[in-house]
């Protein structure tokens, strides 16, 4: 009968090595302890950032990467919440009455944001608009009534327009790389040029512009002549951004006219333009920032804005916020309306 031999029991590693090495396991717990400490800290610093007037977000409106470490390290929103000092969960439906209705719309008006049907109810703030109308007959009368003047009228307080102002306009969107094609502009300054100038060509032709290299519909130029309009637009601004090419009004005839503006590039035989660059996003933190800071400096936060002025920003709020507007709501934005033009998709 063959005996079985007997296998050496394999000790655990901290019990491998006698004496010296059980101190070094002891500095490696105190070191990741420290680290998961900061951690925690660094979570609940961000969570009281996201967390103006200390009203907490809903879970939804985390960024995703919060929303994962808050889950790995706390177990629960609500004891993330906790421990950062802020309540444990979204605040009950409140009960309303004209007088509460009033005082709201002093406190949001006192905040920064435009009492506005649309504003307010972009900006999360539905609940009293309802009850406005209900109580107080309606938005317009609770502005009267919390003594809020209306704020369309004043907005239309802005610099008049005269035909130097139009020419001027013309040449920055021009300096700019933006489109010239009478669909694409400010309205205002559409019907500014049509008063001054007659037609919106003749101020394009005024300010020192071909009228025919920016209209949308003008007729197919042969492929040969969009190259060489290619190749004198790469010889005037060397340092151009692929970006700033794709918005280019010569960009989107381009695209309509070859596979890709990489190739039409390539067929006018230049090299190493235009500029390609790749920087890091923004993190959540600094996306936040940027959305204040574009909405308090007065410029549109309005999505098709964004997109055409600040691409990195808003595939950063797209990221890590997952929509434009959940990103405006976190960042307490006032609305996602276009402030020169017409309404953006949020």
């Amino acid at each position: 009968m063959i005996e079985r031999q007997q296998r050496p029991a394999i000790l655990p590693q901290s019990d491998v090595g006698g004496g010296e090495g059980g101190g070094d396991d002891g500095v490696g717990s105190e070191r990741e302890d420290g680290a998961e400490a900061r951690r925690r800290k660094e979570i609940l610093e961000r969570l009281r950032a996201l967390a103006p007037e200390g009203a907490p977000l809903p879970a939804s409106a985390l960024p995703r990467d919060l929303y994962s470490a808050i889950l790995a390290r706390f177990g629960s929103i609500a004891r993330a919440r906790q421990a950062a000092g802020l309540a444990a969960s979204l605040p009950r439906r409140r009960r309303w009455s004209e007088e509460a209705v009033v005082e709201e719309l002093r406190r949001l008006h006192g905040l920064g944001l435009r009492i506005r049907d649309r504003e307010l109810k972009e900006a999360g703030h539905s609940g009293v608009v309802e009850a406005a109308q209900i109580y107080c007959g309606g938005l317009a009368r609770a502005r009267r009534l919390a003594r809020i003047s209306d704020e369309r009228r004043s907005a239309r307080k802005r610099e008049p327009w005269d035909a130097e102002r139009v020419l001027t306009e013309i040449r920055a969107l021009r300096a700019a790389g933006q489109s010239l094609a009478r669909s694409r502009v400010d309205p205002r300054l559409y019907l500014a040029a049509r008063r001054y100038f007659g037609a919106w060509g003749n101020a394009v032709e005024a300010a020192g512009e071909r009228y025919e290299r920016v209209r949308l519909n003008a007729p197919s130029l042969p492929v040969e002549q969009l190259l060489e309009q290619l190749r004198a637009l790469a010889a005037e601004r060397p340092a151009m951004s692929a970006s700033e090419l794709e918005a280019h009004s010569l960009g989107s005839v381009l695209r309509r006219r070859f596979p890709s503006l990489a190739a039409a590039v390539r067929d006018a035989g230049i090299a190493a333009w235009p500029r390609r660059e790749r920087s890091p996003l923004p993190t959540a933190e600094e996306t936040l920032r940027r959305i204040r800071g574009r909405d308090g400096s007065g410029r549109s936060v309005a999505r098709s804005d964004v997109r055409r002025e600040d691409r990195s920003l808003l595939r950063a709020a797209e990221r890590h916020f997952g929509a434009w507007q959940v990103a405006l709501e976190a960042a307490g934005a006032a609305s996602g309306v276009g402030k020169a033009g017409k309404p953006g998709k949020a």
